[in-house]
């Protein structure tokens, strides 16, 4: 009965632990993976109070409307979204993940932006884990910015499991001067409401501000100006087959106006 007993519970154990390294290899690809994270992404906010309420209206306010896109939306129809309703003014595209992905997509979405009279704002996925000044590089060698763009933005979203937060920040630092150095123009942060509050409000707070909240608030952050929120995920717009991102920009086309490349 002992020697049994043993038997079934040394083969526990030993499942237990092949189950938990799978799970951290699953970890580890999900986090090192954009295609996995957005997927997780996707299913874990199918389960949140947003959707089902359904994909938020833009938030009330004089705000300007606009939309972010990225190879997840496939290969998009710009003229009948240029026809939806929403009338989208601006539109922020991907170009560059990390220090060496180009986003599939964006040569053709940054030209028909271009073509369907869209502004439009290039931006650069940070992975936390990567070499800073290689990422900057990527964003440069990849994305041509001309008269009437937006500056360049910054995506951070996550912290990295290689370095501490300090050291992180710098890099953050050193990816926003080689980029400003580059182009001539501050470059705009995009970080969730939660994200910038906790690791990058004291030192980032002088940069533009796209903040992304997807909760019915009047206000999508506390204690800091922003110009761009990205208040839903999940819409359902003319020429996108699935969800996309929506924003609105806090101002008039006169003040959007004044971010424009010169």
């Amino acid at each position: 009965m002992s020697r049994k007993y043993n038997k079934y519970k040394y083969s526990f154990f030993a499942l237990l632990f092949l189950n938990l390294i799978l799970l951290a290899f699953a970890v580890y690809i999900i986090y090192n993976n954009d295609a996995a994270r957005h997927y997780l992404h996707s299913v874990l906010s199918s389960f949140n109070t947003e959707n089902s309420l359904g994909p938020r209206n833009p938030p009330n306010g004089n705000y300007i409307n606009g939309a972010d896109v990225s190879e997840y939306q496939g290969v998009i129809n710009w003229q009948k979204l240029k026809t939806d309703k929403k009338d989208f003014n601006f539109i922020f595209i991907r170009s560059t993940a990390g220090k060496n992905r180009r986003d599939r997509y964006f040569t053709y979405n940054w030209k028909q932006a271009k073509k369907n009279n869209i502004i439009r704002g290039a931006y650069h996925y940070y992975r936390p884990n990567e070499n800073s000044k290689l990422q900057a590089e990527n964003f440069i060698k990849n994305v041509k910015l001309s008269s009437g763009d937006l500056p360049p933005v910054l995506d951070i979203e996550n912290t990295s499991s290689v370095q501490s937060i300090n050291s992180l920040r710098k890099g953050i630092s050193l990816w926003l001067k080689i980029i400003e150095d580059h182009y001539g123009v501050k470059p705009i942060i995009y970080s969730s409401a939660s994200y910038y509050e906790s690791f990058l409000a004291k030192e980032f707070g002088s940069y533009v501000l796209w903040v992304a909240n997807y909760n019915r608030v009047k206000n999508p952050i506390k204690h800091k100006k922003w110009l761009f929120w990205q208040y839903s995920d999940k819409a359902m717009v003319l020429g996108i087959a699935g969800p996309v991102d929506l924003n609105v920009f806090n101002g008039s086309k006169d003040d959007l106006k004044v971010l424009f490349l010169r």
